[in-house]
């Protein structure tokens, strides 16, 4: 059961970081979403002093018990489970 937990938080992981390759600077740019709205929400910022990455944090928007970690520097986001996320 844990290989397979662990190989999922794996596969969420780096599906997004070489599928969502984008052509513009940084890959700020979104992929279309056809009409449909995401979670807009806020996320929970940290802000850390200067040269270091800040990190944005919540939970993932059609994924129950999962939250999403992003920073400033170019990485993939990470997936984690989170059992205060709930569906």
């Amino acid at each position: 059961m844990t290989r397979f937990v662990a190989a999922a938080l794996l596969a969420l992981i780096a599906i997004p970081a070489v599928a969502g390759c984008s052509s513009d600077k940084r890959g700020t740019g979104d992929s279309p979403v056809a009409n449909h709205r995401g979670d807009d929400s806020p996320a929970n910022v940290t802000n850390f002093p200067d040269q270091f990455a800040n990190i944005a944090t919540k939970c993932v928007a059609g994924a129950p018990g999962f939250r999403a970690f992003v920073t400033t520097r170019d990485a993939a986001p990470v997936v984690m489970a989170d059992p205060t996320c709930k569906g």
